[in-house]
């Protein structure tokens, strides 16, 4: 849904696209994955304190590993497509799947061990992995509020810009590269451009068209 709304075409009150809905999805994803590390962090303390012996069945084993493959196989897909198509909630909502798998992981790596040694790891591999999960979760909104806040532009891109600007004939220098980020896909800047003193008006329109375009 972040992806469908962020993508719409600029209108007349957002001129400059709906971009950022990415970043605000973005963040509800990562609290998200907070809540979800948070939450298995305090089962896996109470099953510490008291232990309880777990019982699977066959049926139960073969849903968690349907459910790892599953889950593997979508966090996988879906955080590739985000990344090519540079959609920041796609690369959240594939790793929170990814997240998802892991977490089964444990639950499998427990139950089998509570079946042929008959000892109860849950709670400990739950804290292990809820630790992993918090801290991915405290990463992914870092990142995303920083896009929000404002990032400082990247140096590659950065000098790129002013190397294709310096090239157009009768630029004699570049400056004061300002860029402004308006979603994942939408970026828009302005530059400062040393022209020659002689140059006339018509002149410098002529050649600042190419450059904005």
């Amino acid at each position: 849904v972040g992806t469908k709304l962020a993508n719409r075409a600029p209108n007349k009150k957002h001129p400059y696209g709906h971009g950022r809905i990415e970043y605000l999805a973005g963040v509800l994803i990562a609290m998200l994955v907070l809540v979800a590390g948070a939450t298995s962090m305090k089962e896996s303390i109470e099953k510490i304190i008291k232990p309880t012996e777990a019982t699977y069945s066959i049926a139960s084993l073969i849903i968690i590993v349907t459910a790892i493959f599953a889950k593997l196989l979508m966090g996988r897909y879906v955080k590739r497509v985000g990344q090519q198509i540079n959609a920041s909630t796609l690369v959240a909502s594939g790793s929170d799947a990814l997240f998802d798998a892991i977490l089964s992981m444990g639950t499998l790596a427990a139950a089998l061990i509570s079946l042929i040694g008959h000892i109860s790891l849950e709670g400990w591999f739950g804290a292990v992995i809820s630790i992993f999960i918090l801290k991915a979760g405290y990463e992914m909104l870092m990142d995303t509020l920083n896009s929000i806040i404002g990032l400082r532009a990247d140096k590659e891109l950065s000098d790129a810009l002013k190397e294709k600007v310096g090239q157009y004939p009768g630029v004699r220098g570049v400056y004061d590269l300002t860029l402004h980020n308006y979603g994942p896909t939408q970026i828009i800047g302005s530059v400062h451009i040393e022209v020659p003193d002689e140059m006339c008006a018509r002149d410098i329109h002529k050649l600042t068209r190419p450059i904005s375009a």
